[in-house]
């Protein structure tokens, strides 16, 4: 998920959980909290939460796709010189050259 996020900004998922509590004890001098036993209550509690869409989805695919293939041109096209380069060495040695005559063999003389 963080790699999409650098990638193209784009949030996948997210989420926001608050809860918000009060803290009840008894106070000696307040007659209202007589019978309170000392507890923590829970007040509110809230939960929001985002997922992408099936649209945005698709395009941030499209996205990644693309990052993969720009980024392995280069090697694409390495390979595709070295499948070359080897069918070019294969047909340069199957290739027959023609032998010398004896006269092409002997030494130039000056004049």
């Amino acid at each position: 998920m963080v790699l999409f996020l650098q990638l193209t900004g784009i949030i996948l998922q997210a989420a926001k959980r608050m809860q918000v509590n009060v803290y009840v004890e008894k106070i000696p001098d307040f007659s209202e909290t007589g019978n309170v036993r000392t507890v923590v209550f829970p007040v509110m509690y809230l939960n929001e939460s985002v997922l992408i869409d099936d649209g945005s989805a698709k395009k941030l695919q499209m996205i990644v796709v693309e990052k993969n293939v720009v980024e392995n041109i280069p090697f694409m096209f390495i390979g595709v010189g070295i499948i070359l380069g080897g069918i070019f060495m294969f047909l340069m040695c199957r290739q027959k050259v023609p032998e010398s005559t004896s006269a092409e063999r002997q030494p130039l003389l000056s004049s």
